[in-house]
């Protein structure tokens, strides 16, 4: 989905050496659904789910879904004080009301009727760019924040080069990981560059190698995650695994040749908290590179 600005403010007029009130000025988006007529500086923005492309440019809206905060714990301190709408499937209309937004953006075609009955609603599809930063750049055309929008992305290349340099210098070279995840599954998950648990911040900002099979069955074939049974576990890890862990959870999921894999062997496998590395959208993952390439360059497997 192209959102490109299509349409010139119209300015509201003000007397010789009054401030200009802007609240009322508008700009056309074209989108997904059309042509949209939004706030040129919208203020009161309610996200039902790309929460980290917003607070990107340095916005912070005013109702969130909290749903997506369980899982998402790097965007809880950013989102102090702001507005729970609900769960991200089901969000309370009558609460986005009560906010008074001038503008919503949202993941869901199906709901873009209703919101725009309460405000001028702009579908946003991250998968829909080729890049985290251009995300960033779209919701900075959205927001008419494009300045801020390419000072993040410019920021934003800077710490992934940083937090790349240091995880590849803690690891030797030609190192291979595995990202697996136990929880809620009925066998093994084994994670790819996927827009979740990590994936893209491990393969895509980190640049670290996938194991061989990891490559083979889920990169080549641009699948984002698998599900294999626990006998076969062993054939995807690499040198290095890499588990979601739910804290307090116990190991009981285990596969049983978890004590025979030369990771387990090396010490060479790091607890990843779910609650942090579920989610992922461009702010939360680069939270989530520098974290992993501290704990690598720190050598802590554990959770604290």
């Amino acid at each position: 989905m192209a959102i490109l600005l299509t349409g010139c403010s119209k300015q509201n007029s003000s007397r010789p050496g009054n401030t200009a009130d802007h609240s009322q000025d508008k700009r056309i988006l074209s989108t997904v659904k059309g042509d949209v007529e939004v706030p040129a500086h919208p203020s009161r923005v309610v996200v039902d789910w790309n929460i980290g492309d917003v607070l990107a440019v340095g916005l912070t809206p005013v109702g969130v879904p909290g749903s997506l905060l369980d899982y998402g714990e790097f965007l809880r301190k950013p989102l102090e004080g702001v507005e729970d709408i609900g769960n991200h499937n089901e969000v309370s209309l009558e609460k986005i009301i009560e906010l008074n937004p001038d503008l919503i953006i949202t993941w869901n075609q199906e709901a873009y009727e209703a919101y725009s009955r309460i405000a001028p609603t702009v579908v946003f599809i991250a998968d829909d760019y080729d890049s985290m930063q251009a995300e960033v750049s779209a919701m900075g055309e959205i927001l008419n924040r494009q300045e801020e929008a390419e000072k993040w992305n410019k920021s934003f290349g800077e710490r992934t080069q940083a937090a790349r340099a240091k995880a590849q210098a803690a690891v030797p070279a030609g190192a291979t990981f595995t990202i697996t995840d136990f929880n809620w599954l009925k066998s093994v998950g084994i994670v790819g560059k996927s827009a979740n648990r990590g994936g893209k911040a491990v393969y895509e900002l980190l640049g670290l190698t996938p194991a061989e099979k990891v490559k083979t069955e889920l990169f080549d074939q641009n699948k984002e995650s698998i599900e294999i049974s626990s006998e076969v576990f062993g054939q995807y890890v690499g040198d290095y695994l890499l588990v979601m862990k739910t804290v307090g959870a116990s190991d009981e999921t285990l596969p049983g040749i978890w004590s025979e894999l030369d990771a387990v062997r090396n010490g060479q496998v790091y607890e990843l908290d779910i609650h942090q590395y579920l989610s992922s959208d461009p702010y939360t993952s680069i939270l989530q590179a520098e974290d992993i390439a501290e704990r690598l360059a720190s050598k802590q497997t554990m959770l604290q």
